[in-house]
């Protein structure tokens, strides 16, 4: 079904081994299920997913800001509960070098997934390493100075190969960087949107309305497509894609991120 919805691109969709291993995974939640308190005791495959969690954390935010509007102070006290889980263990979970807190000070010392089974870091440098940003949960302002310098290096937005400012979804220099391969390598209009309202959060006005003009680029050149190569602009994936052109809108507005970093 994806390669008819992509027009047989087939190089730009996650290989025939890689689904394969997301129908092992289905077949697996069949067995127990999909009771997710028993799949959690056994199952092979549990990652603390980094984008998720930021999302989450966000989102929240918003919901409490919904539940001051319903005059809902019951439920407002469990949102609060969950959002103060969150900042407990972001750095715990996400960060693997927790106790010292240098971050930016080396690609390591960035934001990672953390894989449950194995009880250690997904280290694979993506976007995702920058999507903390969107929390405002990150305190320093030297620590994202460091994050942001990371984001501008060649390998990510400043290289004259690159068609826009937008950031790829992998670090170009990597083995596993592949400019048409879904989130190996493309430009995704959302994960470039959490970033531009994270640098916005963070007083980076500049850098976030260079994204967001790279954004408008792609959008204007090859319509709104599901990603984008980084090297050619062209539109990749499904068309007249709906979150692209949701978030386009929202940067065309413009508006201040509400939410405030503690």
């Amino acid at each position: 079904m994806d390669v008819i919805a992509v027009e047989g691109a087939k190089d730009t969709i996650p290989t025939d081994d890689m689904y394969n291993k997301f129908i092992y995974l289905i077949e697996l939640m069949k067995q127990y299920n999909y009771d997710e308190n028993e799949m959690y005791k056994s199952f092979p495959f549990k990652i603390k997913a980094l984008v998720f969690s930021s999302i989450l954390y966000v989102a929240n935010k918003y919901l409490i800001k919904i539940a001051n509007i319903l005059e809902e102070k019951n439920n407002i006290n469990e949102i609060n509960q969950w959002i103060y889980r969150t900042e407990q263990h972001f750095f715990k979970y996400f960060f693997p070098l927790d106790n010292q807190r240098r971050i930016g000070q080396t690609e390591e010392a960035l934001f990672y997934n953390y894989d449950l089974v194995s009880k250690n870091w997904v280290t694979k440098k993506t976007i995702s390493s920058f999507i903390p940003l969107y929390t405002g949960l990150i305190p320093k302002k030297d620590d994202i100075d460091k994050m942001v310098k990371w984001i501008q290096t060649a390998h990510w937005c400043g290289d004259d190969k690159f068609h826009t400012l937008a950031i790829p979804s992998t670090d170009t220099a990597e083995q596993y960087f592949k400019e048409k391969r879904y989130w190996r390598g493309p430009i995704w209009i959302n994960a470039n949107w959490f970033i531009y309202l994270g640098l916005k959060k963070y007083g980076y006005i500049e850098f976030a309305n260079q994204i967001r003009e790279g954004i408008f680029e792609l959008v204007a050149n090859h319509g709104f497509r599901e990603y984008y190569d980084p090297f050619t602009g062209e539109g990749l994936g499904g068309k007249s894609f709906s979150w692209t052109a949701a978030l386009v809108i929202d940067m065309i507005k413009n508006k201040k991120m509400e939410i405030d970093i503690d």
